[in-house]
C-alpha cells in the first residue's frame, strides 16, 4: 500500500505537473504568443524598413555622387568657358587700348602739324610782307639810276633772244 500510495502520489504529481504545463502552454498560446508574434512582425517591419531606408539610402548616396560629378563636370565646362571669355575680353582691351594709343598718336601728330601750319603761316604772314616790302626797297634803291635798270632789263631782253634762237 505504501508503495501504491507513493505511485499513486506521483501519478498525481505527473497529472499536476502536465496539467500545469498544458494550462502554461494554454495561457501562452491564447495570451503571451499573439503579443509575441505581434512584437515580432513589428521587429521584422521595422527590419523591412530599415533595409528599405538602407537601399534608398544607397540609390540616393548613387544619384547624389552622379549630381557631384555631373555639377564638377558643369564647372569645368563653365570655369573653361570663364577663361575663353576672360582672354576674349583681355585681347578685346588689348585692342581698344592699342586703338585708343594708336588715335592718341595720330592726333597728337595732328595737332603737331596744325601747329606747325599755324607757325609757318604766322611767319609767313609777318616775315613775309617785311621781305617783300625789304625786296621792294633794295630794287628801288638799285634801278633808282636809270643806267642800272637799263642795263638790267637789257641783260634780260638779250637772254631772251638768245633762249628763242
Amino acid at each position: 500500500m505504501f508503495a501504491s500510495k507513493q505511485v499513486i502520489f506521483i501519478l498525481f504529481r505527473i497529472i499536476n505537473f502536465a496539467i500545469i504545463v498544458l494550462l502554461i502552454k494554454y495561457l501562452f498560446k491564447k495570451f503571451g504568443l499573439p503579443e509575441i508574434k505581434e512584437k515580432r512582425s513589428e521587429k521584422f517591419n521595422l527590419f523591412k524598413n530599415l533595409r528599405n531606408q538602407h537601399k534608398d539610402l544607397i540609390d540616393q548616396n548613387a544619384l547624389a555622387t552622379k549630381e557631384i560629378r555631373d555639377q564638377e563636370k558643369l564647372f569645368e565646362m563653365l570655369s573653361t568657358k570663364i577663361q575663353a571669355w576672360n582672354n576674349a575680353r583681355e585681347k578685346q582691351e588689348e585692342e581698344i587700348r592699342n586703338t585708343l594709343k594708336q588715335i592718341k598718336t595720330n592726333h597728337k601728330n595732328r595737332i603737331d602739324s596744325q601747329t606747325e601750319n599755324i607757325y609757318q603761316q604766322k611767319i609767313i604772314g609777318e616775315v613775309f610782307p617785311r621781305v617783300i616790302e625789304g625786296t621792294y626797297k633794295q630794287l628801288e634803291q638799285k634801278f633808282s639810276k636809270e643806267q642800272e635798270a637799263q642795263a638790267f632789263l637789257k641783260g634780260i631782253i638779250n637772254h631772251m633772244e638768245k633762249s628763242t634762237q
